[in-house]
């Protein structure tokens, strides 16, 4: 490829100052030029993979010298003491949240965390409960249900036992999409299964930390034979959503917005104040205490972060 000017790229893979771009049907490997690392605001690293960035030379050196404009952002609060905003993934049409049964076991509060910022960023959401074999008793259709009636999509499968993988493939099809999740849920035993010939590493589940190793270093955007992209993640242990604001993390639970149009006061943040419709719903047990134990978990470290909540009277 010669030497152009202007063009345009979209980023498969970001790895610390260098990018990989795909311009047409090359991957450049690229370094980011001062200016956009420079500038890089309230994010810890200023470009995602799946940004639309502009290539230009700069003494002679075509690099990366602006991101431009996103649709959405998938994001999360920077790992420790950090408030920065981490860039996942940009320009996405959905993000399938991966959970699993057996080891890693189910984990509700991180399942609604992504799901939370899935809607704060605007962003389409499913779940794919992967290793269904290992799921116990009732335990698979329980969870599906607390989802399906939340409004959310939700494709059972097994990696070891090849099911579902129509399903989700269907879902990925024309699609730009995330596969996100915990480390060692299967993400990468089921984009193997999904394209053929991928040849993505995976690992045993790490018995004393009862999660997954990261076999996924970083997150790269893959095309899929059957129409789109998806992008692999790393796994992670702990997710946070970055810019919520408490007074609206109600509104991210479509279960609890739809019930919150009941409550006396228009702002109750449904937590033991008077006349609220969704306290009422968990008295009678049709508001899943999974998910309204998340609800609170989230809203008191989201308060902590950014201050308290807007009052439930006016």
């Amino acid at each position: 490829m010669g030497e152009p000017e202007g063009l345009e790229g979209r980023v498969a893979r970001v790895d610390a100052r260098q990018l990989e771009v795909v311009v047409g049907e090359e991957t450049l490997a690229l370094p980011m030029l001062g200016r956009v690392f420079d500038n890089k605001g309230e994010d810890k690293v200023p470009v995602a993979v799946g940004d639309r960035v502009l290539l230009r030379k700069r003494d002679g050196e075509l690099g990366v010298e602006a991101v431009l404009e996103r649709r959405n952002v998938f994001a999360r609060r920077a790992a420790g003491q950090d408030s920065r905003r981490q860039l996942l993934a940009a320009n996405v049409d959905r993000v399938v949240v991966v959970a699993s049964f057996g080891n890693p076991p189910f984990s509700s509060i991180t399942v609604d965390r992504i799901l939370v910022a899935c809607s704060f960023g605007g962003i389409e959401s499913a779940v794919v409960l992967n290793k269904t074999d290992l799921a116990k008793g009732d335990e698979c259709a329980r969870i599906s249900s607390t989802y399906l009636r939340a409004g959310f999509k939700v494709i059972p499968t097994s990696a070891t036992r090849e099911e579902g993988i129509g399903a989700l493939t269907e879902l990925l099809k024309d699609c730009e999409s995330v596969l996100y999740g915990l480390s060692g849920v299967g993400k990468s035993s089921l984009l193997n299964l999904i394209q053929p010939g991928l040849g993505l590493k995976t690992r045993e589940v790490s018995e004393a930390l009862n999660s997954g190793r990261h076999t996924t270093a970083f997150a790269r955007r893959w095309p899929l034979d059957c129409g789109g992209a998806v992008i692999d993640t790393p796994g992670v242990r702990v997710f946070r959503p970055w810019g919520v604001p408490p007074s609206e993390l109600r509104l991210h639970f479509p279960e609890m917005a739809r019930l919150g149009r009941e409550c006396r006061y228009p702002a109750c943040l449904h937590r033991k104040e008077p006349a609220c419709a969704v306290e009422a719903a968990r008295e009678e047990g049709e508001f899943p205490e999974s998910r309204y134990r998340s609800y609170l978990e989230v809203l008191a470290e989201l308060e902590e972060v950014y201050g308290g909540t807007a009052p439930t009277e006016i």
